[in-house]
């Protein structure tokens, strides 16, 4: 059988140089995804229902670093208060980011306001098919612009994600670190020879749709796969090894206090800078913990400020991460007075907040934990 095969492939039409399969093959494989498996088992998703570029566009910010699971109430949410282009354009940004409160990586959220506003002020009523044109939009870089000239309007370009990646790399047994740019432009030159003449928006979206269902990370179900003979990781048993793991940022783990910190029916609050993580944001202040002394600590903290506390509680413990650090933090609520200055401070972010304007403000993903903490066992406190 591997000698017939091997006849069949001298006989072929020749490789591209640095190309992964014969042309006969790569009709054959596609066939098989589109045709066997993609036509069954499509996920359905709301975006895909008529492939509106807008609807496209804003599933694509969504799913930046967010499983589909976790977009799909948020992004029904989000149609039914933008349902277009210029409503989008037209909202505050306060509201649009409290709408993706939850979703993280707020800097996504900024970047499609922004986006939508730059494309209405051109006078649009969609995002543009051209992919260079996409791509001078904020936010919208080469995997962003080609899902959505290739999902939205067919367009022959690929369009890679993470599962696409890995699906690729598998199938061509690609020795590239995950995530790595030199993957991402090997697999895009590979995806790009292999669309079908009219149906870009399928095979993208089925090498999408079988790395996120058949092979996936840290298992592949390859009897089911349609491009099972084919994978040449598969034949040499190393599927699980590719793509190549990507290098681990170390991390740094961090103990901390969390204050809830109140006065008159008011919580003190921080709003963050404009830029840097959770930008523009409001924060209940968090702070490290040198020592198991809350009182000590605290003062070392509070100095620059001239902050005080009394009557001190202890709520419960949270945990929280961000970038590549894993913070634990103790969580104590305590009537905070300040000084005089507190007004007028370096930067004009501290303010006490009335308990009950908290649920309108966007907060950061350890202000929403150490509220919750706060309220779930302190609901007598006032």
């Amino acid at each position: 059988m591997t000698r017939r095969g091997s006849s069949r492939e001298r006989r072929a039409s020749p490789r591209a140089p640095g190309d992964c399969f014969h042309p006969e093959e790569r009709e054959a494989l596609c066939g098989r995804l589109l045709s066997d498996w993609f036509s069954v088992h499509a996920r359905r998703l709301p975006w895909r229902e008529d492939y509106d570029p807008y609807k496209v566009l804003v599933s694509e910010f969504m799913l930046q670093q967010t499983q589909v699971e976790t977009v799909l109430p948020y992004f029904e949410r989000w149609m039914a208060a933008y349902p277009d282009l210029a409503s989008l354009a037209g909202a505050n940004e306060s509201e649009v980011l409290k709408l993706w409160e939850g979703l993280g990586y707020y800097s996504r959220c900024r970047n499609l306001l922004n986006a939508a506003r730059a494309m209405v002020k051109e006078g649009l009523h969609l995002p543009p098919s051209d992919v260079g044109r996409l791509r001078s939009y904020p936010g919208i870089g080469p995997y962003t612009a080609g899902a959505v000239a290739s999902v939205a309007y067919n367009l022959p370009v690929p369009a890679v994600d993470g599962n696409a990646e890995r699906v690729v790399a598998r199938l061509c047994d690609i020795p590239l670190p995950a995530g790595s740019g030199a993957l991402r432009r090997r697999v895009s030159e590979v995806v790009a020879r292999m669309l079908p003449e009219g149906r870009a928006r399928d095979l993208n979206q089925g090498l999408m749709d079988l790395g996120a269902t058949v092979c996936m990370p840290h298992a592949a179900d390859c009897p089911v796969c349609p491009m099972e003979a084919h994978c040449l990781s598969l034949r040499q048993g190393i599927s699980m090894g590719r793509p190549l793991p990507r290098p681990r940022a170390e991390i740094r783990r961090i103990d901390a206090w969390g204050l809830v910190g109140f006065r008159e029916g008011a919580c003190l609050m921080r709003r963050r800078p404009d830029r840097g993580l959770w930008a523009s944001m409001w924060e209940l202040p968090w702070f490290e913990r040198d020592s198991e002394d809350f009182d000590s600590d605290f003062r070392e903290w509070a100095r620059p400020w001239r902050f005080s506390c009394t009557s001190r509680r202890d709520v419960g413990q949270v945990d929280f991460s961000f970038t590549t650090h894993r913070v634990r933090a103790w969580v104590v609520a305590a009537e905070v007075s300040a000084s005089p200055e507190l007004a007028g401070n370096e930067d004009g972010r501290w303010r006490f907040v009335p308990f009950e304007e908290l649920p309108k403000l966007v907060l950061t993903a350890p202000a929403r934990k150490f509220w919750t903490e706060f309220t779930k066992s302190q609901r007598t406190l006032f």
